[in-house]
């Protein structure tokens, strides 16, 4: 998952070996990383899939 903002970077990856998930939010400055309400939304359905291929 990447955001939409340019000067953002949202990542987030499985890592089924170390049995974690990874999510790497970047922005410029330090600035915190704002999601809008759709992207919390697809944030959230996709860490729910991702801890499902966990277990």
């Amino acid at each position: 998952m990447t955001s939409n903002d340019h000067e953002a970077d949202l990542t987030l990856e499985l890592d089924p070996s170390a049995g974690v998930l990874r999510l790497k939010a970047v922005a410029t400055f330090g600035d915190p990383v704002e999601l809008t309400a759709d992207a919390a939304r697809e944030l959230a359905q996709q860490l729910l899939q991702l801890a499902d291929e966990l277990e």
